[in-house]
């Protein structure tokens, strides 16, 4: 039995693999595992889920399946693509993925199929988990005070600075370097208490429940 979770890019599989790998193991050890899959960037994710999804939900009834794009940039896709906040994300996936499983499957396991994929989001982005993981946060920027400079919850912060920007500029500023999105996320999330971080976003807390309620496995 395993879970497969869909992103954008790779360093969104290295920041979650960081955040959970005390509850992957617990998942292990119940029969189920977790795989966290790079689609690309968000053109292409929102290009394939439909097919991939299709694929491992077809291809054994027990798997789960999870869609998790970043939220932002939410503009200049092709029409299709389109969506305006959070909720036309998530029914946009759904879309994607019942127009592809409807080709393959009756109309009786079309439903059965859906309920176990979960259309999700990063509300902004993947860095959201930094904000949220505060103390390791200002542990890798070499701060003596706490970090500042974004709303909280994170989860709240303004679309037109997201959460990928507010990082960016605090290892400007701080350590005088860019952020690198693959190392510097699983070196901080690595540390973090998963249970702490889904507290302070409520969006990426739902889909944590929704794993934990399908496997059996709580996280948090």
């Amino acid at each position: 039995m395993k879970v497969w979770v869909y992103v954008e890019g790779q360093s969104d599989v290295r920041a979650l693999d960081a955040l959970w790998g005390e509850w992957k193991l617990r998942l292990n050890d119940s029969g189920w595992g977790i795989k966290t899959i790079p689609l690309k960037n968000k053109h292409e994710y929102l290009r394939k889920i439909g097919s991939r999804a299709t694929e491992k939900l077809t291809n054994d009834s027990s798997d789960l399946v999870v869609g998790l794009p970043d939220l932002y940039p939410n503009r200049g896709l092709p029409t299709e693509y389109g969506h305006g906040g959070l909720s036309e994300l998530k029914d946009l996936q759904t879309r994607l993925v019942g127009r592809n499983l409807q080709s393959v499957v009756s109309k009786t396991d079309l439903d059965s199929c859906i309920a176990r994929f979960y259309a999700g989001a990063f509300k902004h982005d993947m860095e959201v988990l930094l904000l949220a993981a505060t103390s390791q946060l200002q542990s890798r920027l070499r701060m003596a005070k706490n970090p500042r400079g974004w709303r909280r919850p994170p989860e709240q912060q303004n679309q037109n600075k997201p959460p990928k920007r507010v990082v960016e500029e605090l290892f400007r500023t701080s350590l005088k370097r860019r952020y690198n999105d693959i190392t510097d996320s699983s070196a901080i999330l690595k540390c973090a208490n998963l249970h702490d971080v889904a507290a302070q976003c409520p969006t990426f807390r739902a889909l944590i429940d929704w794993i934990g309620e399908k496997t059996g496995v709580r996280a948090c």
